[in-house]
């Protein structure tokens, strides 16, 4: 396993698993079973369920569901579509984390949060759940292509922030951080998925369910340790139970240095190691890691921070974390409208200034008589008194035109006249 793949500690279904018809690595033994599972999936496609999600095709296969883009039949609006597998039904550790992130996905309403629509179980016993369908990669997939451009990084931590910030502020902390978990529209626009390791603080969310009747916070028992291993804060040592808002920090750490070199700061691929690296070994610079790789000298000390294995040493929440990118001469107003742009909101026009009337003044002030005309204003005068002489000129000469006809006919007239005196007269 490369130091960029993830271990974890505890059974997971993730979107990102290999695409269905990718080879899949199993042990001999689990390869039959496998199978059977692979073709009960395939089976939902074209189905119906609940009445009114159809599925449309498999997405993503993983050891106790399989994620579909489904379409809702009536809305004809695309879903994606997560259903366990039905052995999942005896595992009430599996079937807990289902039930948290609908139950998370369905009170976080934030623009960076893929949420959640709908929840239920169908005729077999298997439960499934509605989610907003993401068209677009996982940031893991991205690092993967190599190191992003500081102005992209900035960007898309600044979108995670603000999901984590929406999430913090109901008492959810997600636990399990990682680019997997971080889908990337065009634009890269940023969405947090499987919330399933999620620590919830019931008495924060708007419940209407009595107090008696809401699902435990806890998934695990006391000092049990689950999430992915590459991006586990220091202080998951004493128990999840131990962890709070600052261990997204930390995996948002991790995931920052990893965006901007293109490595994770360890190199390890046994797990026990890595988490060992996390506890003890300062993360390397990034010069050491990315010798070839440009990034602003002003991005290393807040990401360190981010690292720091003293969860009091961290930025102590996710707005502390905005106030400092914001604060960074790379995230000025490129980012901002990017920003904008991710969130799908088309900024207002400019405001029209109209010019109000202006108000008739008590009296004229007389000409200043000590101040000459300026040259200009003479000759605009001047200009302007020879274009009123031509317009004058204008208007009247069609006037001209019936006194020049009069005039002859009177010489006429008077030549009549002469010549009638001149024959009489002899």
């Amino acid at each position: 396993m490369s130091p960029t793949e993830e271990s974890a500690q505890s059974i997971e279904i993730d979107e990102s698993e290999a695409a269905a018809d990718a080879p899949v690595d199993v042990d001999q033994a689990n390869a039959e079973a496998h199978q059977k599972a692979l073709e009960r999936a395939r089976d939902f496609i074209g189905q119906t369920i609940s009445g009114r999600y159809r599925i449309i095709d498999l997405l993503a296969m993983g050891g106790m569901g399989a994620v579909y883009l489904g379409e809702h039949a009536l809305m004809h609006k695309r879903v994606a579509v997560k259903i366990l597998h039905p052995e999942s039904d005896d595992n009430p550790e599996i079937v807990a984390r289902f039930e948290r992130e609908a139950l998370v996905g369905a009170h976080i309403d934030n623009p960076n949060i893929a949420h959640a629509t709908d929840f239920g179980k169908l005729d077999d016993g298997s439960y499934f759940l509605i989610l907003e369908y993401v068209d677009g990669k996982n940031l893991a997939e991205v690092i993967r292509e190599g190191p992003m451009k500081p102005r992209t990084v900035v960007h898309v931590a600044r979108q995670i922030l603000l999901g984590l910030q929406a999430a913090h502020d109901l008492g959810i902390v997600h636990r399990d951080l990682k680019p997997r978990n971080v889908m990337l529209e065009a634009g890269f626009v940023a969405k947090l998925i499987d919330f399933g390791f999620a620590k919830v603080s019931v008495g924060k969310l708007p419940l209407t369910v009595p107090k008696e009747g809401r699902p435990p916070s806890r998934l695990t028992g006391v000092g049990v340790i689950f999430g992915t291993i590459n991006y586990l804060a220091p202080e998951a040592a004493h128990g999840m139970d131990a962890v709070d808002e600052r261990a997204d920090l930390y995996a948002l750490g991790v995931m920052m240095y990893e965006m901007l070199t293109g490595q994770h700061p360890f190199d390890s691929t046994d797990p026990v190691e890595m988490f060992s690296h996390h506890r003890t070994t300062p993360p390397p610079p990034f010069s050491v890691r990315a010798p070839d790789v440009k990034i602003p000298a002003e991005l290393e000390p807040l990401v360190k921070k981010l690292l720091e294995k003293d969860p009091y040493e961290r930025f102590q929440n996710a707005g502390a974390v905005i106030e400092a990118l914001d604060a960074l001469a790379i995230s000025s107003e490129p980012v901002e409208e990017a920003a904008a742009r991710s969130r799908k909101i088309t900024p207002p026009p400019p405001p029209i200034t109209v010019r109000p009337p202006e108000e008739p003044s008590a009296a004229p002030e007389p000409a200043k008589a000590s101040e000459p005309a300026s040259p200009s204003a003479a000759r605009k005068k001047k200009k302007k008194a020879k274009g009123d002489e031509l317009a004058t000129s204008a208007k009247r000469a069609p006037e001209k035109k019936p006194s020049t006809i009069n005039y002859t006919l009177a010489v006429i007239a008077i030549v009549a006249v002469a010549a009638a005196a001149f024959f009489a007269s002899r």
